[in-house]
């Protein structure tokens, strides 16, 4: 009998050897996790540098613009070259299928496709641009813009612009190389600051504007060819574009709920107010959502992508998820304590006593751009797991709320309550925005 408790204390020991074994593999496993988790976000905060560098050039040097093109112009002319944008960026984002968002998350090689989506690129913006020459005079009455409704005509090359750069572009975001992106947006920058400021110098109003803008997209499309060279050829195939509106009419629905959730303001500004008050609300809002909006705007490039590789890893996507919230809530909370202690002195000594009705206005959309800046971080999540019909339900909602309150709040405190209408609709949408993410696995 005394062999007995050896003979039961062998099967023990030899049980504990695959428990070992078990444990060692998981901790492997686990350590090979962890490992790539922090070369994702490596390669996230990476991206994210280059495309917040391009950013953070592009906003300085657009506000060196400004603050240069305002002092030699009136906010009419600021309202005039508003209206004209707004109905461009109306008319792009309302006809977007947003084919190309499609190829950043597919796998196949996407050479194939190029032509298509160059040829309807191009195809559209010939279309907006026969709109906007055949509604000019009715849309320069709307905005009560007199004789200067011929700005209209002068935007026409504009969308044509921005449709015939180089497809292969998109391989920039597949490939996550995003230090092309600064020399994109710092060149479009410059070119447009250099020749605008000669042309406002020669004009001396919203012609000058215009011209910036076209030198800039012009100096974009030939960077684009030279850093991405593609033979463009009008081809379309319709199975290839199917196959990119799968994805992109969903994409396309929630980019025209955002551009209504951002640009309806504008729009009832100017309808109610006219060309001066539009003028003073678009600087208060380039203003108020700018710092928010610029990293936001980097952040979504890069995470777009980066979600789709981490469709796997629920707990390095949620990590991924706090760190950028809590970047978009210490730039958004800094910025606004900044303005509400010294926007009015800021923008006095910017821009001048004519500008001196953007303060209240600036104020709010303070705020509107921290709120903003956590939807557009939601609406990167939704896309990159493949889900942006999802987005969709929040940016309907908060469309709808804002076009309920924007005309009243606007006729009632003008341009601030105008302001004040955005914050109200994004803070219906966050909660939904919160709820969709929770169901999105």
């Amino acid at each position: 009998m005394p062999h007995e408790p050896v003979k039961q204390a062998a099967p023990s020991v030899e049980a504990s050897a695959p428990e070992r074994d078990s444990a060692g593999a998981s901790d492997r496993d686990a350590e090979n996790a962890g490992k790539i988790r922090e070369a994702l976000l490596k390669t996230f905060f990476t991206g994210l540098s280059w495309t917040a560098a391009a950013r953070g050039l592009t906003s300085i040097g657009t506000a060196a613009r400004y603050i240069v093109f305002v002092r030699l112009l009136k906010p009419f002319d600021f309202g005039v070259i508003a209206s004209a944008t707004l109905i461009c960026s109306g008319l792009l984002a309302a006809t977007d299928p947003v084919m190309g968002q499609a190829l950043i998350q597919q796998e196949d090689e996407i050479a194939p496709y190029l032509d298509t989506l160059l040829t309807t690129s191009f195809v559209r913006s010939l279309i907006i641009g026969v709109i906007l020459i055949v509604f000019s005079r009715p849309l320069g009455a709307f905005f009560h813009l007199g004789d200067a409704y011929t700005v209209f005509w002068a935007m026409v090359p504009l969308p044509i612009l921005r449709g015939i750069q180089s497809p292969r572009l998109i391989s920039l975001y597949r490939r996550l190389d995003f230090h092309f992106l600064t020399i994109l947006n710092v060149s479009e920058v410059a070119a447009g600051f250099v020749f605008g400021l000669m042309a406002v110098l020669y004009w001396r109003d919203w012609r000058g504007l215009v011209f910036s803008i076209l030198v800039g997209a012009a100096v974009r499309d030939i960077l684009t060819y030279w850093l991405f060279p593609h033979w463009p050829r009008l081809s379309f195939s319709m199975a290839r574009a199917k196959t990119m509106l799968s994805f992109g009419l969903w994409f396309s629905f929630g980019t025209l709920c955002d551009f209504i959730s951002k640009q309806l303001d504008n729009l009832v500004v100017g309808h109610l107010l006219g060309p001066g008050a539009l003028g003073n609300y678009q600087m208060a809002f380039r203003a108020g959502e700018m710092p928010v909006a610029e990293f936001t705007t980097s952040a979504f490039v890069v995470t777009f992508p980066m979600v789709a590789r981490l469709r796997g890893d629920r707990h390095a996507r949620a990590h991924l998820f706090w760190s950028v919230i809590a970047v978009v809530a210490a730039v958004g909370v800094a910025y606004g304590a900044f303005i509400f202690a010294f926007g009015a002195q800021t923008v006095l000594r910017l821009f001048g006593p004519a500008w001196v009705h953007a303060v209240n206005p600036l104020k709010v959309l303070c705020i509107y751009g921290l709120l903003q800046g956590f939807l557009v971080v939601g609406r990167s999540f939704l896309s990159g797991l493949g889900h942006p019909e999802r987005y969709v339900v929040a940016a309907a909602v908060r469309a709808g709320v804002l076009a309920i309150a924007i005309y009243p709040l606007t006729a009632l405190h003008g341009p601030t309550g105008a302001a004040a209408a955005g914050v109200l609709s994004i803070l219906v949408a966050l909660p939904i925005m919160g709820y969709l993410l929770q169901q999105t696995e």
